[in-house]
Formats: C-alpha cells, structure tokens, sequence
C-alpha cells in the first residue's frame, strides 16, 4: 500500500479467518453482527524513509490512532500497533483509515483483527 491519500480506507488483504463474514475484503470494513464490546487491534508495518498514519472509525468518529514512522533515517523497517475497545450496535461499521497520507504499508506483514467479547 503506497501513497494512500488523507481518509482512505485500508484493505486488509489476506484473510486467515473471518466468522461470520463480520469482515468485507473488498471494502475494509468490519459490521457488527450483534450488540456489544468488539476489540480490535490492527498493525501496520513501514520501511526506512516512510511513514504510515491511521486511525479507526467507527461511524465517520475518530475512536483511535496509529502513527509508525521509519523516517529516523535507521535501516530497519518499523512497526507499530494499537488496539481499541468499542462499544457498538448491530450493524454499526468500523474501518482502518489513514490521516494525513499513508506513504508505505506493507499488506502482507500488516494486519487487523476483530472480534465480540
């Protein structure tokens, strides 16, 4: 994922598992099946002389962020991961979004998760 502009929505690529089909590859969103606390964590892997910014959303509300940075001119590549408890409704809609702009996410080394406590 490279040069994402300011509020787009990352995809997650490779799903591993997806019950109940709460998650939409194609569009980035996860919908709650049912009432209550979902916990979500998603990390985003950058390389040396790039950055990647995202925040979750729930309904266009900023609930969370995540800034990893690899401009510190070292060699590695970096990571970086947040996690939020949400209380939703059924049907209410979380996704991933940069702020400002995403210069390089790897979508294979990055990932979110989701799921009903």
């Amino acid at each position: 994922m490279v040069n994402l502009g300011k509020n787009t929505i990352v995809v997650f690529g490779t799903i591993t598992l997806n019950s109940g089909n709460a998650y939409d590859a194609t569009t980035g969103i996860f919908t709650a099946p049912d009432d209550g606390i979902y916990s979500f964590t998603w990390t985003i892997l950058t390389m040396s002389g790039k950055y990647f910014k995202t925040r979750i959303v729930l309904s266009d509300n900023s609930i969370g962020y995540n800034h990893v940075d690899g401009v510190s001119g070292s060699s590695n590549w970096e990571s970086g991961t947040s996690s939020a408890f949400i209380k939703m409704k059924k049907n209410d809609k979380v996704w991933i979004t940069t702020f400002g702009e995403g210069k390089c996410a790897y979508q294979e080394y990055s990932s979110f998760s989701g799921f009903g406590l």
